[in-house]
């Protein structure tokens, strides 16, 4: 996976640097940002972190997914690590610097990201992500990465839905990592047989508390009588 020079070419990261910005969305080859030795660690670190189930996301979207939280990223708070020792080893591990350089530099950015957010999905038959925009969780989100964990399964297709051109299907190999912006609508398809697993998390440049306005229903209710 890497060499002498760092974790990836020159010719690479700007191969798939165009292509991010020009899709919005980019499929990573296995054993290139993760090695088989590193997704079988986070493996091992997940296996203590509690897990709940899913069906409404922040933006009141549908989802039927299992989740569990390794960093937190709640309006008006600052992102914080729960569950303990096994989030602070996964994200140490997401945070190594040849990692972390690869990635600013496919996002082409000049300066650092911030994990704002992290979280391991597990999708047995019937779980299914619904249709949503991540920048609604946290409107400072600029790029999720997803890093698949499994790959005996069948259905679950990330789809991407760009706002000019045609909606974009990938189907990712244990050690790919997908990565797309988060002012696009996508969705994971739902799971037909087997199990998908993958790690998400959200990156960005801005380090402080989530900015997304929670509206008040019960005040906007009393606000138009």
């Amino acid at each position: 996976m890497s060499d002498k020079r760092g974790l990836l070419s020159e010719d690479a990261i700007a191969k798939y640097g165009a292509e991010l910005a020009d899709r919005g969305t980019v499929l990573i080859a296995p054993d290139t940002l993760f090695t088989k030795d590193e997704l079988t660690r986070i493996d091992q670190l997940q296996s203590d972190i509690p897990e709940e189930q899913v069906r409404k996301g922040d933006a009141g979207d549908c989802h039927n997914v299992f989740v569990k939280r390794v960093r937190l990223d709640h309006a008006g708070h600052n992102p914080s690590n729960v569950n303990g020792t096994a989030s602070a080893q996964i994200i140490e591990l997401l945070e190594r610097k040849e990692r972390v350089s690869a990635l600013r530099r496919i996002f082409g950015a000049s300066s650092e990201y911030v994990i704002r957010r992290c979280q391991m999905h597990r999708m047995p038959p019937g779980s299914f992500v619904g249709i949503h925009l991540d920048a609604e969780s946290d409107p400072d989100f600029e790029y999720s990465v997803i890093v698949q964990l499994a790959t005996e399964f069948e259905g679950g297709e990330f789809v991407v839905y760009p706002p000019d051109r045609k909606l974009q299907v990938f189907r990712p190999h244990l050690g790919a990592v997908l990565i797309t912006t988060c002012r696009f609508w996508h969705e994971v398809r739902q799971v037909h047989a087997g199990e998908r697993r993958s790690l998400v998390y959200f990156c960005s440049k801005f380090g402080g508390a989530n900015r997304r306005i929670v509206e008040d229903h019960a005040a906007r209710v009393r606000s138009a009588s």
